[in-house]
């Protein structure tokens, strides 16, 4: 039997999802979490050379896999999507790979004109149809090499190998869409991430994703009032959004006032995802109301989970 194991590091802890049997027939065996003395936030090529923060977070990794007794060789880790630089370009998909590579980093080098080659790329397409018969909008998702191995270092330390690395709000739409499958086609979707400091945006139309965007806020007292304006500016606004019939939420911590909030906006139905819907689990998850009620943080670290099964 397969097991799979989805790590998600964010703010200031690590969330674990167990998942076993195989793509299409697939059980969730256990969640946990813990906190670290780390900010997942922080910019990890900082810390990458760090002997101190490289034990900390191996060691709780490594209790992780000796209190559960895993014997497992891989593992899929979900950052955060502050770890990552992303843009939208215009690509030309007819053209070669070296081609569009060559565009990616050049556009990288206005950013980033000292060290725009340090970075591992990878691409999300959006959809959008564009004019131009064989081109489309792509979102560009840059990760530094060194924000790689820092991990690679903590994963070796653990015995691990690093099969998948993912980003946050893809992880959890992953999850999502494996999840609520039944309820995406012909619904016009925003899929917002709800985590310290930052919300992150995504529309899917019709099971496509056709746009992505992020904010920032400073203050937990302005959070509500932030993110109730830019929904708006979304639902009433923005060219690539033509109408949302739900909005799901993801995230570590999601307050009811928001959830209230972003209701009396009045746009569409508010719902908190559970990722492990549709999945089936074990008597013992089954009877942990505690956990059963928390399971939205763990979008990240389940869709992480999922993706090593795609793997596997």
């Amino acid at each position: 039997m397969n097991r799979s194991l989805g790590i998600a590091f964010s703010a200031n802890k690590i969330y674990f999802t167990e998942l076993t049997g195989e793509k299409n027939n697939t059980k969730i065996d256990h969640i946990e979490l813990v906190t670290v003395d780390f900010d997942f936030e922080d910019e990890f090529s900082k810390h990458k050379s760090s002997q101190k923060d490289l034990a900390n977070i191996s060691s709780e990794i490594g209790t992780y896999l000796t209190k559960r007794n895993l014997s497992i060789h891989n593992a899929a880790l979900s950052i955060s999507t502050s770890q990552a630089f992303m843009i939208t370009l215009p690509i030309d998909f007819s053209e070669g790979k070296q081609s569009i590579n060559s565009k990616i980093y050049w556009e990288l080098s206005n950013y980033f004109p000292d060290n725009y080659n340090d970075f591992v790329i990878n691409t999300y397409r959006l959809n959008k149809v564009l004019p131009c018969k064989n081109s489309d909008d792509y979102l560009i998702i840059a990760v530094q090499k060194n924000t790689i191995e820092f991990i690679r270092r903590i994963f070796k330390i653990c015995n691990l190998e690093l099969s998948v690395v993912d980003i946050d709000h893809f992880s959890a739409e992953h999850s999502f869409r494996n999840s609520y499958a039944d309820k995406l086609p012909g619904k016009n979707i925003l899929f917002a991430g709800l985590k310290n400091g930052r919300v992150d945006y995504g529309y899917i139309e019709n099971k496509k994703y056709k746009f992505y965007c992020h904010s920032k806020y400073i203050s937990d007292n302005e959070f509500n009032l932030n993110l109730t304006r830019k929904i708006k500016f979304l639902h009433n606004s923005q060219p690539e959004i033509t109408s949302i019939d739900n909005i799901y939420f993801y995230g570590d911590e999601i307050r009811e006032d928001t959830l209230d909030a972003v209701r009396k906006l009045d746009i569409a139905p508010v719902e908190i995802i559970n990722p492990f819907e549709g999945i089936n689990a074990t008597d013992l998850f089954l009877k942990n109301s505690e956990l059963r009620k928390h399971s939205y943080k763990y979008s990240a670290s389940c869709g992480a989970a999922l993706r090593n099964l795609d793997k596997a």
